[in-house]
């Protein structure tokens, strides 16, 4: 069992909870810092190990919030740059692109499925819902 717990003010929360005998996990992948170099952003990927991908969760410490990426990605990686908690949104690039790929963005929605990006498109918009 993978658990995501968020303590604060001596009060534990459980943020996310994997139950998995496959090999699935949450993993911490990064903190995005802001001004003054403070962490702003924690980035999480929970890897779905049937599907061979991941979906992405970002926690806000500054509000509290967690959002995460409806969709599993395979051979995708968040855009940090595009990420946008007002819009809900989230670019992810493709790893697996080569030159004279195509710049084709896909755009798919908030439909909770599995995508992966192959060699078609070399960016992928998706959605991120509230989960905290």
């Amino acid at each position: 069992m993978n658990r995501l717990i968020l303590s604060h003010n001596g009060q534990s929360n459980v943020l996310l909870e994997l139950h998995c005998e496959d090999g699935s996990s949450i993993d911490f992948v990064k903190n995005i810092k802001g001004k003054k170099r403070k962490e702003k952003i924690g980035v999480y990927a929970i890897y779905n190990a049937a599907a061979d991908g991941n979906s992405f969760l970002f926690f806000d410490y500054l509000t509290r919030r967690a959002y995460i990426t409806p969709t599993c990605f395979s051979d995708c990686l968040p855009e940090y740059t595009s990420l946008d908690f007002k819009k809900r949104s989230l670019i992810l690039r493709n790893t697996n692109s080569f030159i004279g790929s195509l710049n084709d963005t896909l755009n798919i929605g908030d439909r909770p499925e599995y995508v992966v990006c192959g060699k078609r498109f070399h960016f992928v918009k998706a959605i991120l819902n509230v989960i905290n």
